[in-house]
């Protein structure tokens, strides 16, 4: 039997012989992607998966009126709080800064972005802050 390449992971599979142009192999994270990739596909191009999409979820928000803000109170949907939390606050200053975008791995999140903002050297021409590092070890 010839086998396929998957989409998501790029590993071969043997296609199973039910499924017309199958193209994600059986791994659950596979899966996972071919089924957002649908949602996303679905939500761009029918208006009525959409309208659809948006009555369920009002009507789940008013079944569960309270939900987000005892979601809130305790502390949930802050996976990243170690992170922010474990940083001192300071305020932002002028300047030049990297924003560098990092993978979202929560599937209950897909369409949220993180990235980390971080200052970059202004006084050299190549605007790295690794320069900095090269000066002082080099002095």
């Amino acid at each position: 039997m010839p086998t396929k390449i998957c989409a998501c992971c790029g590993q071969s599979f043997p296609p199973d012989p039910r499924v017309k142009n199958q193209a994600y192999c059986s791994s659950p994270a596979c899966q996972a992607e071919r089924r957002k990739r649908w949602r996303q596909s679905r939500s761009r191009t029918d208006e009525v998966y959409l309208d659809n999409k948006s009555r369920a979820q009002r009507a789940w928000l008013d079944r569960n009126p309270d939900y987000w803000r005892t979601y809130r109170a305790n502390g949930a949907g802050t996976p990243n709080k170690q992170i922010i939390d474990s940083k001192p606050a300071l305020a932002p200053l002028s300047g030049l800064y990297r924003i560098q975008f990092i993978p979202n791995i929560d599937p209950a999140k897909s369409d949220e972005w993180i990235a980390e903002i971080s200052p970059v050297c202004a006084d050299c021409p190549c605007k790295e802050n690794e320069c900095k590092d090269i000066t002082r070890s080099t002095n």
